[in-house]
This record gives structure tokens, C-alpha cells and sequence, in this order.
């Protein structure tokens, strides 16, 4: 007959099988997404263009290239003339973002951080829970 802790020692044993590796590989690409998104640089834009589809965007660049995408219409921005932050990175140039990329990868990071703990909870009770 088996013992009750031994029982929840190899469910906890499943269970640390099953969040660790998961919560590693989320924690490594959260991790390696907010260290991308922290190389983005924050410069002013000129709505060039606007129309109920779309706002041409216009911002300098390094050396004085003028650089221009087209992003979704907002209400704060949307007439030709406005300024408006956008998020350039500095291997692209060319593409700017308009949302605030501070938040890229933080539910990455947190959701591993949460899938590590457990695991590794669940790794310290099924070594600790067959020697009671």
C-alpha cells in the first residue's frame, strides 16, 4: 500500500516535470524580449497624411533621413500636422512603432516567473515528502 505523501510526491514530481521546463523557456524569451524592446529610442513624428484608414507618419532620422510609415488613425493625432511620439529601434531605422513598446515581453517574464516558482516548489516537495 502506498503512503499518502508519497503519492502527492509523485504528483508534485509530474507536476514540476510539466511547469519548469515551460516557465524556463518563457522566463528565457520574456527576458530576451524586454532587453530588445529597452533599445528603442523615442523621437517626434508628423502626421503627413491622414484620411479614416490611415496617418502617414514622418520623423528624421540619424544623418537627417527623412523616414515615413502608415499606422492606424487615433483620436489624439489624427490631422495633418500633429506630432506624435513614435518608438524607432535602432537596427530598423525605417519602421517606427506608436505604441510604447516598455511593455513588450512582460507577461513572458511574469508567467515564467510563476511556472519557475511552482515548478520548482513542486521539485523541493517531491525530493522532501518520501523521507517523512
Amino acid at each position: 500500500m502506498t503512503n499518502p505523501l508519497d503519492a502527492i510526491a509523485i504528483a508534485a514530481e509530474v507536476f514540476a516535470w510539466l511547469t519548469l521546463p515551460i516557465g524556463i523557456v518563457l522566463l528565457s524569451i520574456g527576458i530576451a524580449r524586454r532587453g530588445w524592446s529597452r533599445r528603442y529610442a523615442t523621437t517626434k513624428a508628423v502626421v503627413a497624411a491622414a484620411d479614416a484608414h490611415e496617418v502617414t507618419l514622418r520623423w528624421f532620422g540619424d544623418g537627417g533621413a527623412v523616414h515615413e510609415t502608415v499606422a492606424p488613425p487615433t483620436a489624439r493625432a489624427s490631422a495633418v500636422g500633429d506630432a506624435r511620439t513614435v518608438w524607432v529601434h535602432p537596427s530598423r531605422p525605417d519602421e517606427a512603432r506608436v505604441d510604447d513598446p516598455a511593455h513588450d515581453g512582460r507577461i513572458l517574464t511574469t508567467l515564467g516567473w510563476i511556472l519557475t516558482g511552482t515548478g520548482t516548489v513542486a521539485v523541493v516537495l517531491s525530493t522532501v515528502l518520501p523521507l517523512l
